[in-house]
């Protein structure tokens, strides 16, 4: 039998170094403190080992937890048996609280049985795992309110964690993407290489464009901010950020680049787009050797504010369109034709020559002449067109240049008596 069991009161000189362990330890008998070393004695921030040897046992015990300790101390001290590590809840003598590992077993302490007791201070990694838990909760309510798709994939570009509101964007539960590849939902593999490739090189994206494939097959636009994972090593180990639905937003820039490009009575071009193509024909044909042919045809009305005086403003719209759709069946289909104000329109006649271009005039303008525009009330107007025309030629560099000569040629139709063809040269 060891000293320390035969004869424990004088344990602290006759077993010094249980008084210089870094753990605490503790003796316990009847329920009291028979002996704490110097740990226990910092541990609880006592003043010495004097003010808790004797004192209640309970006195350091969390009253949730007392029932329990209690319990393993009586257990021990019936010759149960060591007691395995258990975690309780305790106090200090200033009233702050431990978070403590237990583990006890009973000792034979001169004729009595106490339980001694050594503890592992886990306060601290009590606070953390709190502040883990809390973390955790945060970022679950997080996830679980988000509109936008928080995702993460490994450095296979396997799905690791997506949050629910995948559920609503892409008609998936987040546990059916889970394990699949993200590519699998791109409906261009190649898409989602280009935005891989992107965070390579950058490290990160902001908006990055892309588009996925819904569960009902629909192909969504997106736009994705994320950023690279690094492992210990620093080498890629995937990514992780947030993309968003941007289909209605990106139909709302269609269309707003619909309207800026076209006209929005007659569904022609407008003035920018349709003089935006004269200069792009311009620059096309000063690239080719033979300068292939390019002609424009500008067209006005004649006497069309008699239309509005005569009967409102919206019959004259309902000729602009009739004119309009006229033309469109007279001319070459894929000659490029818009609106630029008013009654006035521009044709561009490409490869065109001198020759090919009055021809066409001529048809519009024979065309015209003979169509009734349908007005208010079932009433009919007879209306004419007046067309200047002229042919691209080396020296112009931009729709002006060409426009101008043209605009010579329709004044001269025009003071000519109307409802004529005149070259511009």
């Amino acid at each position: 039998m060891s000293a320390l069991e035969s004869d424990w009161p004088a344990l602290p000189a006759q077993a010094a170094w249980v008084d210089a362990l870094a753990a605490p330890v503790m003796l316990v008998v009847g329920g009291r403190l028979r002996y704490v070393n110097a740990a226990m004695v910092s541990l609880l921030k006592a003043d010495s080992q004097r003010a808790l040897v004797g004192r209640n046992v309970r006195d350091f015990i969390h009253p949730l937890d007392a029932h329990r300790i209690v319990a393993r101390i009586q257990r021990a001290e019936a010759g149960a048996g060591v007691n395995p590590p258990t975690t309780m809840r305790a106090f200090d003598c200033l009233g702050g609280e431990l978070t403590l590992a237990v583990t006890s077993a009973p000792v034979d302490c001169g004729g009595e049985t106490g339980v001694l007791a050594t503890c592992l201070d886990m306060s601290r990694r009590a606070a953390m795992e709190q502040r883990l838990r809390r973390t955790d909760e945060d970022f679950r309510r997080i996830m679980d309110t988000m509109q936008d798709v928080f995702y993460r994939t490994d450095a296979q570009g396997i799905t690791r964690y997506v949050c629910p509101a995948v559920k609503k964007v892409l008609g998936y539960t987040a546990e059916e993407i889970i394990g699949l590849p993200a590519a699998a939902f791109y409906p261009d593999p190649a898409e989602r290489d280009a935005l891989v490739a992107a965070i390579r090189e950058q490290g990160f994206v902001q908006d990055f464009p892309g588009r996925m494939r819904r569960k009902d097959g629909v192909i969504i636009d997106i736009s994705i901010s994320t950023q690279a994972l690094r492992d210990e090593q620093g080498e890629y180990a995937g990514v992780e950020g947030i993309w968003r639905d941007i289909s209605e937003r990106k139909a709302m820039e269609r269309e707003l680049e619909r309207l800026a490009t076209r006209d929005h009575l007659t569904g022609l071009f407008g003035r920018r787009r349709i003089l935006e193509l004269l200069d792009e024909e311009l620059e096309r044909r000063r690239g080719r050797p033979s300068h292939a042919p390019l002609s424009i045809l500008l067209l006005d009305l004649d006497h069309f504010k008699q239309v509005n005086d005569s009967f409102g403003h919206a019959a004259g719209d309902e000729v602009l369109r009739q004119f309009a759709q006229s033309v469109q069946q007279s001319r070459r289909g894929d000659d490029p034709f818009g609106r630029l104000g008013g009654e006035e329109f521009l044709l561009v006649l490409q490869g065109a020559d001198a020759a090919a271009a009055p021809q066409m005039a001529e048809r519009i303008r024979a065309a015209i002449e003979a169509t009734a525009f349908r007005v208010a009330q079932g009433a009919v107007v007879r209306l004419t067109v007046s067309i200047g025309w002229t042919h691209a030629v080396a020296q112009d560099r931009q729709a002006g240049d060409v426009l101008e000569r043209a605009d010579r040629a329709l004044y001269e139709a025009k003071r000519s008596g109307r409802n004529r063809v005149a070259p511009g040269g």
